[in-house]
């Protein structure tokens, strides 16, 4: 069964890089703010959130907690264009499993994607994941 990943970015032109990123290993969802991506959590149910940081009217962080209200078995990494350690661990504390700093590498967040959804696990490497880790 193909993932379905949300993709939730106020920037139009990010969503379609990482769309065009994640195409080939996944369906790709879009939302364009909060209460847009609550919404597709809620009817669509994906199993992994791409989740900007920052982003008007109701934040990344925001998001975060509440998709998780919602859906507790979803994934949910934090995209930032903020190498702030202090809200990457805010993030991972309420629950994402990784915090990925902009500009991004395409080929480090599909290994990131790959790992976290499991797919095309080679044997072994489940037993040295981290929980969680800061890519940037």
């Amino acid at each position: 069964m193909t993932p379905k990943i949300l993709v939730v970015d106020d920037d139009d032109e990010t969503r379609r890089v990482l769309r065009c990123v994640l195409a080939p290993v996944a369906e790709v969802l879009e939302a364009a703010g909060g209460a847009e991506a609550l919404r597709l959590i809620t009817a669509e149910k994906p199993q992994l959130v791409l989740l900007d940081v920052v982003m008007p009217v109701m934040g990344g962080l925001d998001v975060l907690e509440s998709g998780l209200k919602l859906a507790p078995s979803l994934i949910v990494v934090m995209l930032s264009g903020q190498s702030d350690i202090a809200i990457a661990k805010d993030a991972l504390d309420k629950g994402s499993r990784a915090y990925i700093t902009k500009p991004i590498d395409p080929r480090l967040l599909r290994e990131v994607i790959e790992d976290l959804l499991g797919l095309g696990e080679r044997e072994g490497d489940a037993a040295q994941k981290k929980p969680w880790r800061v890519v940037g």
